[in-house]
């Protein structure tokens, strides 16, 4: 008699199982992914596998063939992976500018992490809280996701100025006091540009106190070091030691050995694990491109940026102080690179012949040295100028990629097609990891970048995925699981790759036919839909 009842019990079950997974897939979804090759983001070997996706959510993962969906994509052949998040962008503007974000959402990317490098648009007197911010970016609406720091260059701005000294004890308060809001408005923490104006006169004590702050609302501090030439390695203790005296988790922006530290990235490693051995929580992102992106007057010293470009421009129309600037650039600002490979990437209307011309051209045509070149286009323009250099060493740099305490990141932003000469990572970033590092392709067009097969596929993947959304504490995104938000990438394994250049930047990469974002399809068939379905993701400390 018990054996007929177990036996009873268990075809019962049988039965009940069939009929739930019956009408499972008899549920309608808006959008099926089919036959793919999923990547899920973890590292692990692909499998395949349908995706039912519903409400802006991943909700089934498996066979999904009697299946009734609004659209149904075959991505036979092809990765399906989760969307790539790009953990250092600045894009702060131009999102606004261009919510499309062409730039970015046909590289793959559906999340974009910004207010990097000490810089963000709030606080000014028109914005002097996120929320406002926020408010405008739902209200244009936006292709991609979008998380923020605020940045601390522009907190000490908009409270001291650009003036070389400390803050009083009133104005520490006021800083910690932004701080503190901006992270109940939904921002993520707290990043510092040490080699820029204004943060380049901030010690490292403000630092530590301002990081205070944003431990208390467990809160991420993200660096762009205090110096990436001669003292880099010294600038890494101190980002370290601000992570340990104020309790907070420290990202170290693009890690990158400028010259004359090629070479040495396996010692400053070595310094960020012993970090985590005493248990800091520390970790960093890199630029895979040789070619880095800065403003010309940083070869300048930091008492000559003082006051900001208005008061450098006196200084360079005062003959003494004209040839102490020099005479510091000539001797104490060496760098490996030449005049032949500084790219001017942002001329104005008026000054559109710089643009894409190198320093040494330029300064060939006027007759000048390359710095009295620099000088006078300063002088001309009472403004920063844009400029791209090659700064890194391809040996560090695959160390730094391979290492598993990295992400990958553009350190780009969103850009109007055809308009000034961007940094071609604002175009390829994530693509060129694909045929640079997996594929271990060297493109004719791009002979600086040369092709090391260093990654696997779904490591790859991880790094531009899970990685940086485990960093950032992106719960419901950066994986392929159900229950997660449906940001996805479909990409050919073989085709996908760079298109863009140093000299003809605005080229959109190869090999990805379709980028969804939170359930919509942005990207379909390699062009963008128009459609923006992107969401401002407030931090861990969002106060409704």
């Amino acid at each position: 008699m018990r054996i007929i009842i177990l036996f009873i019990s268990v075809c019962f079950c049988l039965a009940f199982m069939m009929s739930l997974e019956a009408k499972e897939e008899k549920q309608e979804y808006s959008l099926i992914i089919k036959n793919g090759y999923i990547v899920d983001g973890t590292g692990n070997p692909w499998f395949k596998a349908d995706i039912g996706i519903r409400e802006g959510m991943i909700v089934r993962i498996g066979n999904l063939s009697s299946a009734v969906g609004g659209k149904i994509i075959d991505a036979q052949g092809l990765i399906v992976s989760p969307g790539f998040i790009d953990i250092h962008n600045h894009s702060d503007g131009g999102l606004l500018s261009n919510p499309k974000a062409e730039n970015y959402v046909r590289q793959g990317v559906t999340t974009l992490f910004i207010g990097q490098c000490g810089s963000s648009l709030v606080p000014n007197r028109a914005l002097p809280a996120f929320k406002k911010y926020f408010d405008r970016l739902e209200e244009k609406g936006i292709a991609t996701n979008v998380a923020t720091l605020i940045g601390h260059g522009q907190i000490r701005r908009y409270v001291i100025g650009n003036d070389d000294r400390k803050p009083t004890p009133e104005e520490l308060e006021k800083m910690k006091s932004i701080i503190a809001q901006a992270m109940e408005d939904g921002a993520f923490g707290l990043s510092t540009g040490l080699v820029y104006l204004p943060g380049i006169f901030a010690d490292k004590e403000e630092i530590i106190e301002l990081c205070k702050v944003v431990a208390e609302h467990d809160g991420l501090y993200a660096t762009h070091v205090r110096d990436d030439a001669a003292g880099w390695e010294d600038s890494i203790l101190e980002s370290i030691e601000t992570a340990e005296k104020s309790g907070v988790r420290l990202q170290i922006s693009h890690n990158e050995s400028h010259y004359p530290n090629w070479g040495k990235i396996d010692k400053i490693m070595k310094h960020i694990d012993k970090a985590r051995e005493r248990g800091l929580r520390v970790s960093c992102d890199v630029i895979p491109m040789l070619c880095g992106s800065q403003g010309i007057t940083n070869i300048f010293p930091n008492w000559a940026l003082a006051g900001g470009v208005n008061k450098l421009v006196e200084r360079l129309k005062n003959p003494e102080e004209l040839a102490k600037i020099k005479k510091y650039v000539l001797k104490e600002k060496k760098k490996h690179t030449s005049p032949a490979s500084t790219l001017i990437s942002d001329g104005h209307a008026d000054k559109i012949w710089i643009e894409g011309k190198n320093l040494a051209e330029i300064a060939q045509e006027r007759g000048l040295t390359p710095l009295d070149a620099a000088i006078a286009l300063i002088l001309e323009r009472k403004s920063n100028i844009g400029i791209i250099q090659e700064f890194h060493f391809e040996d560090d740099m695959c160390k730094l990629i391979q290492h598993p305490l990295s992400s990958i990141c553009s350190d780009g932003q969103v850009v109007n097609f055809g308009k000034g000469t961007p940094n071609p990572r604002c175009y390829s970033c994530f693509p060129l990891i694909f045929r640079k590092y997996v594929r271990g392709e060297t493109r004719k067009e791009a002979p600086r970048e040369v092709g090391r097969k260093i990654l696997s596929l779904q490591e790859a993947v991880r790094k531009i995925t899970s990685c940086p959304a485990q960093r950032l504490r992106l719960r419901d995104r950066g994986l392929l699981r159900e229950n997660m938000c449906a940001d996805i990438v479909i990409f050919d394994p073989q085709k996908i790759e760079d298109q863009a250049t140093y000299k003809n930047p605005h080229r959109y990469p190869k090999g990805i036919p379709y980028v969804i974002v939170n359930g919509e399809i942005v990207v379909e068939n390699g062009e963008h839909t128009g459609e923006l379905p992107g969401k401002v993701i407030r931090g861990p400390r969002y106060s409704k």
